[in-house]
């Protein structure tokens, strides 16, 4: 499936003021468990919402305060789930992905 353990480069993410933002969200990678299989976040979100892709939820963590650590893709559901505080657990779920947001100084 798309983005599955790749990381994602994003162009620079701009503030609602214009300006770029000098620590911004730079690509997002599956968290695994040590057998490789794909880990879901179970603490509760910040922030639901539909995504038909896995890329709709990318796009939407990527501008939001409300996806400051990560999100779960649901893909049967096709619900994304929106993580401000770092998730404390996570389980193997089939059709969950949690991807963790990477972050990098603008330059």
């Amino acid at each position: 499936m798309l983005f599955v353990g790749v990381c994602v480069l994003l162009p620079l993410a701009l503030e609602s003021s214009g300006t770029c933002d000098p620590v911004r969200r730079t690509n997002a990678e599956t968290q695994r468990a040590e057998d490789g299989r794909a880990l879901c976040a179970t603490s509760p979100p910040t922030k639901t919402m539909t995504a038909v892709f896995k890329v709709e939820c990318l796009s939407h963590c990527m501008g939001s305060e409300s996806c400051r650590h990560g999100f779960n893709y649901r893909s049967e559901a096709q619900l994304c789930e929106l993580y401000s505080d770092e998730p404390t657990s996570f389980e193997i779920q089939p059709d969950c992905d949690y991807l963790k947001v990477g972050y990098s100084l603008s330059s």
